[in-house]
């Protein structure tokens, strides 16, 4: 399966731990770990429920991404968004490790969510009316916080056909269990291909309802450039002569990278600017709690950056990336929208990832989704992924492409290309 992740080794040994209950930050005993056995062409699995990361339940590495590394998780664990709970399944086959499942337990206003896209019309008014009525509790396996396919990873022996029918066997269980009688909305997310296309006649695949989502912009990273200006040299003249106009209206600005000390002491200050950009996104399903940055960067240390633009001293807006192995993944940032037409910003922030891709020898430049095209408009290529949705409510689930229809967002953008021919 294309973008699967795998685990690199698994030496987990099962110990016993202190009494606790599952929805709180307390580990459970293991005789009271919630657990469900099934068989798959006559080979047994196990499928083991906890709630931390630090639970030796998960492995110290998990697999080849670094969202999905214990140090990862324990940042998200100590600087959640507001109201969002984690939970994790390790999957056992005969006492071996097989796959882990990584969940977030959320709650979801509609209308908060879609707040963004009211405009004047009777018809959005009246929608946005609806919406706010909506109030689900939502189990999502993935990670909400970025883009990519970060809710589980196999070994490499298991096969994608395997792999689908023990995420959605886990969520079924998960479902039946008391802790999650209120759950009214499942969101599986982000796959690289359709994963019920190898069982179509899979009663999981009825279940399932998939949904149109903004595709990951990614950019190859040409291992020719080398800096910014080999970047540069490889775009049309028009595209090079907007990005330097970029650059001038730049040119008084310093950039400067943080450490884990000073992002702590600008923290509020750094989610003042991040809110501002939160308010111009279509959709949002959570806001980032003050001390997520400083709790990333203590983390993860050098494979997390966060720069700041300072204009005479103050600073104006900040971006941030993780190294992910060869990948370059951009995350979360701020600004004043005023302030960017000013000085560019935002066309700077992606110049500036570029350049720092092409000169550290990154493979790709990640850039997530949503503003599709300005990162189309550098050279980001739309990559289509996969992500599904279901009401638990067997009839309120046959009415769930409709519901989705009619609050989907616009997702229509115009694909650019600023490479020569040939690219």
């Amino acid at each position: 399966m294309t973008g699967c992740h795998t685990f690199m080794q698994s030496s987990v040994t099962l110990i016993p731990l202190l009494p606790g209950t599952l929805m709180h930050p307390t580990v459970l005993e293991i005789s009271a770990y919630p657990k469900k056995s099934f068989a798959f062409d006559g080979r047994p699995y196990e499928m083991i429920l906890f709630h931390t990361c630090e639970d030796p339940l998960f492995p110290e590495i998990g697999g080849t991404s670094i969202f999905l590394s214990k140090a990862y998780h324990r940042a998200l664990e100590s600087a959640p968004p507001k109201k969002m709970q984690f939970l994790y399944v390790r999957i056992e086959s005969a006492g071996e490790l097989v796959g882990m499942l990584c969940f977030q337990l959320s709650d979801l206003n509609l209308g908060e969510s879609l707040k963004n896209q009211v405009d004047k019309s009777l018809q959005s008014r009246i929608r946005h009316n609806i919406a706010s009525r909506i109030h689900l509790k939502v189990l999502c396996l993935g990670n909400t916080l970025v883009t990519g396919d970060y809710g589980f990873c196999f070994m490499e022996s298991v096969p994608s056909k395997l792999r689908t029918i023990l995420m959605m066997e886990t969520i079924d269980w998960m479902l039946a269990l008391r802790e999650f009688k209120k759950i009214g909305l499942v969101f599986v997310k982000d796959f690289y291909e359709d994963i019920f296309s190898e069982i179509p006649d899979s009663p999981h695949c009825r279940k399932y309802h998939a949904i149109d989502t903004q595709p990951s912009m990614i950019l190859d990273i040409d291992p020719q450039w080398k800096s910014l200006e080999g970047y540069l040299e490889a775009i049309k003249s028009k595209y090079r002569v907007r990005a330097n106009k970029a650059l001038q209206k730049a040119g008084n600005l310093k950039l400067e990278e943080l450490n884990a000390e000073e992002i702590e002491n600008i923290e509020e200050f750094l989610n003042e600017l991040y809110l501002k950009v939160v308010d111009d996104v279509g959709f949002n399903l959570f806001i980032l709690p003050i001390g997520y940055f400083t709790a990333l960067k203590k983390e993860l240390g050098d494979k997390f950056h966060l720069w700041v633009h300072k204009d005479q001293g103050e600073i104006i807006s900040f971006f941030t990336v993780f190294e992910d192995g060869d990948i370059l993944d951009a995350h979360f940032l701020g600004y004043d929208p005023e302030v960017n037409h000013t000085f560019k910003l935002y066309l700077n922030m992606l110049l500036s990832m570029i350049h720092y891709a092409s000169s550290r020898g990154f493979r790709q430049l990640q850039l997530s989704r949503t503003a599709t095209e300005i990162k189309s408009s550098v050279g980001a290529a739309g990559v289509p992924m996969w992500a599904y949705l279901r009401f638990p409510n067997p009839v309120f689930n046959s009415l769930l492409p409709g519901v989705y229809s009619f609050f989907k967002p616009d997702l229509s953008w115009m694909p650019r290309n600023p490479f020569h021919e040939g690219r």
